[in-house]
């Protein structure tokens, strides 16, 4: 196994691999270069302790990200139990979070026509400021985003709350400009339940 090989692999076609994002052919070629090359076999070691602090931090109640479709599969197949709700812009949709609920996930559709990054802030109904992220990229042909949450941190919200998730372009000067909403998502809260 020599250290570094011509066409060594990034990190991110690793972690596509072990997300199983790659077209069954890329899985091939991944493999058999990982076999032949100390400096990818490293990395998808690197890749695979991501991959078990990612689901241990979701179990935890300690993940806040906008993610992609396969580290929600993974986390599934590690058996992080993911409650999700998908939602257009403008509109409204009542939510709550289960007992047993470890990760909830927000699909929040838009035009992100060309869009490259964005803010994202989370408020209550009192103003409060619940979460907030900013620079987030934004793949181009993109129609929606994919926002994790802490399903420990939702519970914890009072019942019959309102929250607002707005989504800005995140260029230009930092700072609330109406002028540049991309789209605003509102969700009513029920408040945790117990299964019986």
């Amino acid at each position: 196994m020599t250290d570094i090989r011509p066409g060594c692999l990034t990190f991110g076609e690793l972690a596509d691999y072990w997300t199983v994002d790659v077209p069954p052919q890329e899985v091939e070629r991944i493999e058999a270069h990982v076999f032949e090359c100390a400096r990818c076999a490293r990395l998808l070691a690197e890749a695979e302790q991501l991959r078990s602090g990612i689901g241990a931090m979701a179990k935890g109640g300690r993940f806040q990200a906008f993610v992609t479709d396969g580290l929600l599969n993974q986390l599934a197949r590690d058996g992080v139990r993911v409650r999700s709700y998908a939602l257009d812009p403008g509109e409204t949709i009542t939510c709550s979070a289960w007992a047993d609920d470890e990760v909830i996930v927000t699909r929040l559709r838009g035009d992100f026509t060309g869009v490259s990054a964005i803010d994202a802030e989370m408020r209550l109904e009192t103003g409060e400021e619940w979460g907030r992220t900013t620079d987030v990229p934004v793949r181009e042909g993109a129609t929606e985003l994919v926002l994790a949450l802490p399903a420990s941190m939702v519970r914890s919200v009072p019942a019959a709350s309102t929250m607002r998730i707005t989504l800005r372009a995140a260029s230009g000067p930092p700072g609330p400009q109406q002028s540049d909403i991309i789209a605003v998502y509102v969700f009513n809260h029920e408040g945790a339940h117990e299964r019986p």
